[in-house]
């Protein structure tokens, strides 16, 4: 029996240039702005369930801010997980209750094609199609690197019948969080072999 553990690997990037500062942060602006744009319609509309809220937005999310459906599909998750955590703050918090959630500039949670993992980087596909790679940082890079391993060997080799390249099921959504100095955290969900997750 395969038995998996999942974990958050946590890595830092190497500074980057200043080209890939401003891409990258206008890739967090655009992010956090669809993000609260979904937030808007899910409280306006009473809309339930992560299929029913991405059926009702997705024309015209897909014309205002990605065609691509996986990036409307991470969009409309991080929209509803910060529903969540304001509702059931908000029960905590009295003055939370008249206050719109909120999804902060900074971060990105996406999942692949979108981003993806490789054993020196993670690699960003940007809406016109090119790639950003963001090198981890070397120190994080060899602390992780047999867990990086692990989660590498479980690339598929081949395009299956439809002719697409299957996802690598030992990663999941990859989170990237912002730092003022150019660098950002990278956090990577995997889903690990218990045998390997020690590695």
């Amino acid at each position: 029996m395969d038995v998996k553990r999942a974990e958050i690997l946590r890595l830092l990037s190497v500074t980057l240039t200043r080209e890939k500062q401003l891409l990258l942060q206008e890739e967090f602006k655009r992010y956090a702005t669809a993000t609260n744009w979904v937030i808007k319609n899910i409280l306006k509309n009473h809309l339930r369930g992560q299929a029913r809220t991405r059926s009702r937005i997705e024309d015209e999310f897909l014309r205002e801010f990605d065609e691509r459906p996986v990036y409307l599909d991470n969009v409309v998750t991080s929209a509803r997980a910060e529903v969540a955590r304001h509702t059931k703050l908000a029960m905590a918090v009295v003055s939370m209750r008249d206050k719109m959630p909120f999804f902060k500039p900074g971060r990105l949670i996406l999942s692949q094609p979108i981003i993806t993992v490789g054993d020196k980087a993670v690699t960003l596909r940007l809406p016109d199609r090119t790639e950003l790679p963001i090198p981890f940082d070397k120190r994080s890079r060899n602390r992780l690197s047999p867990k990086i391993d692990v989660i590498l060997r479980g690339e598929p080799i081949r395009l299956n019948t439809s002719g697409i390249m299957p996802h690598n099921k030992r990663y999941e959504r990859i989170r990237l969080t912002w730092h003022n100095e150019g660098f950002v955290d990278i956090d990577i969900r995997a889903t690990l072999p218990e045998d390997d997750a020690g590695a």
